[in-house]
């Protein structure tokens, strides 16, 4: 039975698609088998973020409307061989994919993947419900912004509301050179602050971005970001995390 994983943090910009994307190539490098959805019908993106954009052929939408088979519209990222994308819709028909096709869809894909990693919609909205209500656990992706913290905040105590208890926190685009002279707020501060386990904090990386400007896949990241999503990657499977996990925060806090 799949482990299912949302990751949301209502508001829109602070990463999620990115966060999932990487998590997934983290998890499937520990051997685990992942498939990632993307549940932002109409306004699809995660197979950009993955890279394997111009490889889909059908989607959610065909599947709920029985126009292909599941293993159609499962896409195999080709540098991942156990990680797979089922893509959002293409055209806007919202209202044709209902929670019941969801749920479907999900228990489908239950007994072929260890993970099934729920790429959330920014908001918190009925698309936002209908994500959280696949999962039972959830990861909220933040940055070190006021704004970003309070709606990470508001989204951690609805998805409590709505009976899941397991939350972890990923706080990304971390500065170091402004955690070092105190001008944003510290990654470990603010998951104090929000009560949620702090998964990893995620470093500000030029080279993520570039990428993503160029192809929009975000796979190809930088090494520092990489090595961190395989840490978060063990602790979420192995349930340990590999030595120095937070050793930059550590090495520049003042």
């Amino acid at each position: 039975m799949a482990r299912k994983i949302v990751l949301t943090g209502g508001k829109g910009g602070v990463g999620k698609t990115t966060c999932c994307a990487l998590l997934g190539a983290g998890l499937s490098s520990l051997g685990a088998r992942v498939v990632m959805l993307d549940v932002d019908i109409g306004l699809n993106n995660l197979d950009v973020a993955a890279g394997i954009d111009t490889k889909v052929s059908y989607d959610i939408v065909d599947i709920a409307e029985g126009k292909c088979r599941m293993r159609q519209a499962l896409v195999n990222h080709p540098a991942f061989p156990l990680l797979y994308i089922l893509p959002s819709g293409h055209s806007l028909n919202v209202g044709k994919v209902t929670i019941e096709d969801m749920q479907k869809i999900i228990g489908e894909l239950n007994s072929s993947f260890d993970y099934i990693l729920i790429d959330c919609p920014a908001g918190i909205g009925k698309e936002f419900y209908r994500a959280i209500y696949l999962a039972s656990e959830a990861v909220i992706v933040t940055t070190p912004n006021i704004v970003a913290i309070r709606d990470a905040n508001k989204v951690a105590s609805l998805i409590l509301g709505c009976g899941i208890s397991n939350l972890s926190l990923i706080v990304n685009r971390v500065r170091n050179d402004l955690l070092a002279k105190r001008l944003m707020l510290n990654p470990q501060d603010i998951a104090k602050s929000l009560n949620i386990k702090l998964l990893g904090a995620i470093s500000e990386s030029d080279k993520i971005t570039v990428s993503a400007n160029k192809t929009g896949s975000v796979l190809d990241a930088s090494p520092e970001a990489t090595r961190e999503f395989n840490r978060i990657a063990e602790d979420i499977h192995l349930g340990k995390r590999t030595e120095n996990t937070f050793g930059f925060l550590k090495r520049r806090r003042v």
